[in-house]
């Protein structure tokens, strides 16, 4: 921003990958979010707060997902849900020989399972532009993930010179198995250093635990 500038001053629309962001915490930070102390910080940061978005699929007939959501609805959120498919990973069957005989045996390497999948970051992506391309006026996207597969819609989005984004995800971590930050949201500082930055989320922990 221009000199003196202050993003938390600027119309601001939140969106939050909460599957991503909810386990990412979890595995890195070793917290859970709390997103009612969420809701609440966000509103007190933010003077022109203009949406604060909730993406989440949902398993049909989930009753008591269902009743989350009316809850945060009711607290403030906007819940922007979609309807978890199921897709079918077929079993990986591979023939192994035996060193000593070399017969080949079949075997299952990983059995066939089930997978729910709701796609909610292609419709956060697809609002994230909307947002975007929309704007005239100085604005500022905060993004709740460290997913890295959103690198390229911020890139597109940040072609408006009035669109600030902020992507608050965990921190990057050297052990491999708790590391959840995307190194292209990383790369991105070099890509739009003017439009863009990346905030550590444990630093607001105390807040929103």
């Amino acid at each position: 921003m221009k000199s003196g500038g202050n993003l938390s001053d600027l119309p601001t629309y939140v969106l939050i990958d909460v599957s991503n962001i909810r386990s990412c915490c979890l595995r890195t930070c070793d917290f859970r979010i709390n997103f009612k102390k969420l809701l609440d910080y966000l509103k007190q940061k933010y003077s022109k707060l203009q949406d604060v978005r909730y993406y989440e699929g949902i398993a049909k007939g989930d009753k008591k997902k269902n009743l989350e959501f009316k809850k945060l609805e009711k607290s403030g959120y906007t819940i922007k849900s979609l309807s978890r498919k199921s897709y079918i990973n077929k079993a990986i069957i591979k023939n192994i020989e035996c060193k000593k005989c070399h017969h080949k045996n079949r075997t299952t390497v990983l059995p066939q399972s089930k997978k729910l999948k709701s796609n909610v970051d292609v419709f956060l992506t697809t609002e994230l532009l909307e947002i975007a391309f929309s704007t005239k006026k100085p604005t500022h996207i905060i993004l709740f993930s460290c997913d890295g597969d959103y690198a390229e819609a911020i890139k597109s989005a940040t072609k408006n010179s009035n669109i600030y984004i902020t992507v608050v995800a965990t921190p990057p971590v050297k052990d491999p198995e708790k590391n959840t930050l995307s190194s292209r949201l990383k790369q991105l500082y070099k890509e739009i250093p003017n439009q863009y930055q990346l905030s550590n989320i444990s630093t607001i922990k105390n807040y929103i635990s």
